[in-house]
């Protein structure tokens, strides 16, 4: 993938005030390293004290540390670090995962899915890969696990949940069971197929699906399958719970975009024969993109996204994603402007937006 960087403003708020969290310090000096010593002392003790705290049950300050992070790259290495402390580390410890499943809907009325987990299905499906054997191991919820769900639970929970498999098991059976629904009109959710297992499944976590995501897709394609819906189901490799989390919400964000994106340009090519697409970022952390009729004597309602960036977020990529889409779509009349727009204010028309400090980000920037 290209990573041009594509001179959008970072609008998400990082903290300015000094915060004494003993945390930051070991992350932020990871960050900036001084001497390979230094950063193995830093990595060790971050790790330490995150193990403990979470132990004890005592998550205050590894939250505080988290929203206090003053740039993304402190931010990245908490949490990593925190997702390290989460693996299973010997053979007693239970190593949980995640698959999340993105689901693109339309419907004309609220229509229910199954929520069961096709196991045998989906272990079918690696019984080629080096490690088929660990996957037939695995302990299944008994349901799909919806965002929400799996957003609610605490590092410290996931914690004490993977000291064994019978309280890994307790964890499981407690889990809020709620209906998958596919909502009238369009929609994209993410839900997850969450079980555990031991160590030996730990070399599957972030693996290439390669040969195996067509054949996964079509099994959660014909399992989810119900009479009133029309469903494109995206299956993502098998993660940490945290890390499918993050990755689940960034597709389905993704997904929901380019929905939106086909839709708008569709909608807008019906009465004007050009497109004009301004992308802009917001105050508060959001990036929009625009879409309008390229002539201004158009008076066409203008369609807008909006993206909600997370601490983990690449802009660079989102964007980059974002005029691949529209080069599929051969939209070529886009303006990327370099200032941020108050959360106040409106986005500029693509016809507005010329006069703007900016550029089109297919060609070379000369203005």
């Amino acid at each position: 993938m290209n990573t041009t960087h594509h001179c959008l403003p970072d609008t998400r708020a990082y903290p300015t005030d000094h915060v004494k969290n003993e945390l930051l310090l070991h992350a932020a000096s990871l960050v900036t390293p001084t001497s390979k010593a230094q950063t193995t002392l830093a990595r060790e003790s971050l790790q330490a004290e995150i193990t403990r705290m979470l132990a004890q049950n005592n998550y205050t300050n590894l939250s505080v540390a988290l929203a206090m992070a003053a740039n993304s790259d402190i931010y990245n290495i908490l949490w990593n670090t925190m997702e390290t402390v989460l693996q299973a580390h010997n053979q007693t410890e239970v190593q949980w995962l995640a698959l999340p499943v993105i689901v693109v809907g339309g419907a004309k009325e609220n229509i229910r899915l199954p929520e069961t987990i096709p196991a045998a299905a989906i272990a079918e499906t690696f019984k080629n890969q080096p490690w088929a054997e660990a996957w037939n191991n695995i302990h299944w919820a008994d349901y799909l696990i919806n965002d929400t769900t799996l957003t609610h639970i605490k590092a410290s929970q996931w914690f004490a949940a993977k000291q064994n498999p019978q309280v890994a098991a307790n964890f499981l059976g407690q889990l809020p069971h709620l209906p998958l629904l596919v909502e009238s009109g369009q929609s994209v959710q993410v839900f997850y197929a969450l079980g555990f297992a031991g160590t030996d499944i730990q070399p599957t976590l972030n693996c290439n699906l390669a040969n195996s995501a067509l054949p996964l897709m079509q099994v959660w394609q014909t399992h989810l399958a119900t009479a009133g819906a029309t469903l494109f189901i995206n299956p993502l490799s098998p993660q940490s719970p945290l890390n499918a989390l993050r990755s689940g919400n960034a597709m389905r964000l993704r997904m929901a975009c380019d929905v939106f994106t086909t839709n708008a340009i569709r909608a807008i090519r019906l009465q004007s024969p050009r497109v004009g697409v301004v992308i802009a970022a917001q105050e508060g952390g959001k990036i929009l993109f625009g879409f309008t009729a390229t002539d201004s004597a158009f008076e066409l309602q203008p369609h807008i996204f909006h993206w909600p960036l997370t601490q983990a977020d690449n802009i660079d990529s989102i964007v980059q994603n974002f005029i691949d889409l529209l080069a599929e779509c051969q939209v070529e009349n886009i303006r990327l402007l370099h200032e941020p727009i108050s959360t106040q204010a409106q986005l500029p028309s693509y016809a507005q937006s010329i006069n703007m400090i900016g550029h089109n980000p297919l060609f070379p920037r000369s203005h």
